[in-house]
């Protein structure tokens, strides 16, 4: 048999009606019903791709689905059917509900049209969060921080809620475990989540502690997981996984702690399942005899033996039980293999939410009005500045706002404006992130925010870049509008699981059912000699990523005006500053409430001759080339993206067709680069007289960019690894 734990184990009585125990029985069965019949179907090739398989460990999932009230949330995990299985039990109002809600199940694992995620998600990815099930995650841990996330949003909205989050014994040596956790134990004294980990005591195919098969490896040296509670200084409980009254008190412990505002308890669930990690998994890393031991444990068989012996209810009645769950399940099968595919003409729908186009267009009416005064005084500003970047003196400022009677800000000052105006506006609006508090943040972008906010708005974390990303995307999903702030790029490689699997992806992968209204703040680029992992252009990998908004301003007056519009977006949206720029450029910002519309492009300087396309620093640089040529008689048209993804296009295929030449300017390394990007947008542009923007180019463009080497911190080589001003120059005489 195996071993019982001597840990410690959840106290306390647990009521429960024969009614209620019946129908756990049920939800149990008709878990174990769905996963054999999916088991039988992945080997048919009826159902197509990865499934993880949940047979066994059926008591984890409706015991503590059991305790959640209908405001109550749940995060899963790539094993996740019988999470999904025993939410939409919950909350089924009736037989009819219950069996459309294994309809959709079943409809969504053999990827159909009628499945809960349009069978975009399928069975690592399925979700209902219209019910409170914000999905599953293919990647191991990654749900937690979005659970983390989930459970912030509550807690900020003081909604009474509580959140499970579930993971494997897997998970519990992943970065995102350790970040989440410590994450919800510090925040706001301890948020409302209670971590459950399905200890099945295997990661794929490695022992978590104990081993049968002596070949094995060994995942942990210690066997208990809810030993690691006491390093977030919360509880840790462990519970009989087999036996769902167990796990029935162990969670009601939890929650209630949850509910009084004592924060995060971590409950391990011992449990085993029954299936290899997926379909094709033989279980070579364990013995026969031991699952035959784990066996005679079947929850199932667990629940019935104490409705017998407690007179609770007969043979008879339990046999029924079973029956129900498995014309349930076969119903369920039939309607998936009724249901229709998805047409291939929705294959876009729901990546990005979409775009109000009558908003927009009065937007782009609006912004148009202000522009040319706005534009007017940067000239003015940069005729002063004495280098490529537009930096005056507190005197100069002064005399400017004084002349056309708008303020001059630098770019950090303008940054703070956005998010004070966007959070009195706003009351869902926080800032969250290392250092963005007290502190003010690393380069001041949030100064004087948390004196003005308080420590609920403006929150500081600890170093966990992994978890700020995730929880920002899952308080997203529950309502909330994060800033989260990671402090430089080159800190996002760590994060880009959340920023791309979860906030990028969550709203496709469930079926349009959900918005991910998160911004990302960070900076990049070169300019202060700190080598390589602190100075790196990383746009073009983001860019790369489907979902996900990139927007990177160059001035003042951009930098509010799109961190207002980015707020407001329903889209995840990963705006990146440049270091240098926060103090080191100065500009017209109005005092007025004004949003820049995102994937509009501004023509900073009108041309004929060719046409440059530059942002963030490298805007500045090609200013200051364009001012130096218009000198030789040479007139370049600048033009500032301002947004890279969604791109104006149509701006710069216009610009083009002026002029006959495309020059491209960027910070970032030049393999798969933004320049790339940019062209390969514009050979494809289809102009009104059937024309591409290939046949009217006059010459072979050219893409400036980052050296293909990474940044070196002394400052000559610093400064020879981006294009500069002289760069810039020679290209544009080399082209026309």
């Amino acid at each position: 048999m195996p071993k019982k734990s001597s840990a410690k184990s959840a106290p306390g009585a647990v009521t429960t009606s024969k009614v209620e125990m019946l129908d756990y029985l049920r939800q149990m069965h008709e878990i174990r019903n769905f996963e054999d019949t999916v088991y039988r179907l992945l080997r048919e090739g009826t159902i197509k791709g990865a499934s993880h398989l949940y047979a066994g460990q059926e008591a984890v999932a409706v015991g503590s689905v059991s305790e959640l009230e209908d405001r109550d949330v749940i995060a899963s995990t790539h094993r996740g059917h019988g999470h999904c299985g025993a939410m939409g039990d919950k909350h089924a109002k009736d037989e009819a509900a219950r069996q459309d809600h294994w309809n959709k199940m079943m409809a969504e694992l053999m990827g159909k049209s009628t499945g809960y995620c349009k069978g975009r998600g399928g069975s690592m990815h399925i979700a209902d969060v219209e019910k409170g099930n914000l999905g599953s995650t293919g990647i191991v841990g990654g749900n937690i921080p979005i659970g983390t996330g989930a459970a912030l949003a509550e807690k900020l909205k003081d909604t009474g809620a509580v959140v499970l989050c579930y993971f494997g014994d897997g998970a519990t040596n992943t970065g995102s475990f350790h970040e989440a956790l410590n994450m919800g134990a510090t925040l706001l004294c301890g948020l409302p989540i209670v971590y459950i980990c399905e200890n099945n005591l295997y990661g794929m195919s490695v022992p978590f502690h104990e081993r049968s098969n002596l070949c094995a490896g060994q995942a942990s040296r210690i066997s208990d997981i809810a030993d690691r509670a006491s390093s977030y200084g919360i509880p840790g409980t462990i519970c009989d996984g087999m036996d769902v009254i167990e796990v029935k008190k162990a969670v009601r412990e939890a929650i209630d702690r949850a509910r009084k505002g004592e924060g995060p308890t971590l409950v391990e669930c011992k449990t085993y399942r029954w299936y290899g990690h997926s379909s094709s998994d033989q279980r070579v890393y364990r013995t026969r005899e031991e699952e035959a031991e784990w066996k005679e444990r079947d929850p199932i068989t667990v629940l019935g033996n104490r409705l017998l012996a407690e007179k609770l209810a007969t043979q008879e009645e339990l046999d029924e039980i079973a029956a129900k769950a498995t014309k349930t399940i076969e119903d369920a099968t039939q309607f998936a293999l009724d249901s229709p595919y998805p047409d291939v003409s929705e294959l876009y729908n729901d990546v990005y939410v979409p775009v109000d186009q009558a908003k927009l267009a009065a937007d782009i009416k609006a912004e148009a009005a202000v522009l040319p005064k706005i534009q007017q005084i940067e000239s003015e500003v940069r005729s002063i500045a004495s280098g490529p970047l537009p930096k005056l003196k507190a005197s100069e400022m002064k005399s400017l706002e004084e002349k056309f009677g708008v303020p001059i800000k630098n770019y950090g000052q303008a940054l703070v404006d956005a998010q004070r105006e966007e959070m009195k506006r706003d009351d869902s609006v926080i800032i969250m992130g290392e250092d963005v508090g007290l502190y003010g943040g690393a380069y001041a972008a949030t100064r004087g925010l948390f004196d003005e906010f308080g420590a609920a708005r403006v929150i500081d974390t600890a170093i966990s870049e992994a978890a700020i990303v995730g929880a920002a995307g899952g308080a997203a999903m529950r309502g909330i509008r994060p800033i989260a702030e990671i402090m430089y790029i080159d800190f996002m490689t760590i994060a880009s699981d959340q920023l791309i699997h979860n906030l990028g992806y969550n709203r496709y992968m469930f079926g349009g059912k959900t918005k991910v209204p998160a911004v990302v703040r960070t900076e990049g680029g070169v300019g202060r000699s700190i080598a390589a992992h602190h100075s790196e252009s990383l746009e073009a990998m983001f860019l790369h990523i489907p979902g996900i908004y990139v927007v990177m301003p160059s001035t003042p007056y951009d930098a509010k005006g799109l961190l207002k519009a980015a707020i407001r977006d329903d889209n995840p949206v990963l705006f990146i500053e440049h270091k240098v720029l926060y103090s080191g450029v100065t500009g017209p910002v109005p005092d007025d409430d004004y949003i820049i519309p995102l994937g509009v492009a501004d023509i900073k300087k009108s041309g004929t001759d060719a046409t440059v396309i530059a942002y963030s620093r490298m805007l500045h640089f090609a200013m200051a080339a364009a001012d130096e040529l218009a000198k030789e008689g040479i007139h370049v048209e600048v033009i500032d993206p301002r947004t890279l993804n969604p791109l104006d296009i149509d701006t710069i295929a216009k610009s083009v067709r002026k002029t006959g030449r495309l020059i491209t300017v960027s910070e970032g390394y030049p393999r798969c680069g933004v320049g790339a990007e940019i062209a390969r947008q514009l050979m494809e542009y289809k102009f009104e007289d059937g024309f591409t923007g290939f046949d009217y180019l006059d010459a072979q463009p050219i893409m400036l960019s980052g050296k293909d080497c990474p940044i070196p911190m002394s400052e000559p080589l610093e400064d020879a690894c981006v294009p500069t001003v002289e760069d810039i120059i020679e290209a544009i005489r080399q082209i026309i």
